[in-house]
């Protein structure tokens, strides 16, 4: 096979893809709206291991970890998408963190400053990274230490608590970040 043979195979499996995609999107959607009722959490860690093992369980190991990490990240974008549409948890979430840092509703500030931590040997930094992107806010400055095991991280956001995506994101670190809490704005 030829490599624009090959690219063509590519395109038509993007295809088959974007319905499946869009599908999975809708049930995520209801899914957020049953949450909403209930009050479930989004993440829950134990379901998505399950979801991951029986999903991956057969699959060649020379693309075993490719595969993992697509489940991770496709799941983490279901995530956000829920996240969005939980307006009364993001509520929720920001301002239990904002009382806890002695911030006030109405100063004006252009950046965030958040810390959390992840244990070092299951590491999901790379994920919290990725959803900066994926909600559209960027990093200004982060820093890392290991002690003991566990990975101890701030990171300075631009933007605003006020704007939408910032709270996306917020309320989707804070539920899912162990010890996620607001340093402070600047």
């Amino acid at each position: 096979m030829t490599l624009d043979e090959i690219r063509v195979e590519i395109d038509a499996v993007d295809t088959q893809m974007k319905p499946l995609f869009l599908k999975r999107m809708e049930c995520a959607k209801q899914v957020a709206e049953a949450k909403a009722k209930t009050g479930g959490d989004v993440f829950v860690l134990e379901r998505e291991l399950s979801i991951i093992e029986k999903r991956a369980g057969d699959v060649d190991k020379e693309v075993y970890d490719e595969y993992v990490a697509f489940l991770r990240h496709l799941m983490s974008v279901s995530r956000r998408y829920q996240y969005g549409i939980l307006t009364g948890m993001q509520d929720k979430v920001l301002s239990s963190a904002e009382k806890e840092a002695g911030i006030d509703e109405a100063a004006s500030h252009s950046q965030v400053e958040i810390a959390f931590t992840c244990p070092k040997d299951t590491s999901d930094l790379n994920l919290y990274i990725n959803m900066t992107k994926l909600n559209g806010v960027e990093i200004d400055a982060m820093s890392l230490e290991t002690a003991d095991g566990v990975q101890n991280i701030r990171i300075v956001l631009d933007g605003n608590l006020r704007e939408e995506k910032m709270r996306r994101l917020l309320c989707q670190i804070g539920k899912e970040a162990e010890n996620f809490h607001l340093v402070g704005i600047k």
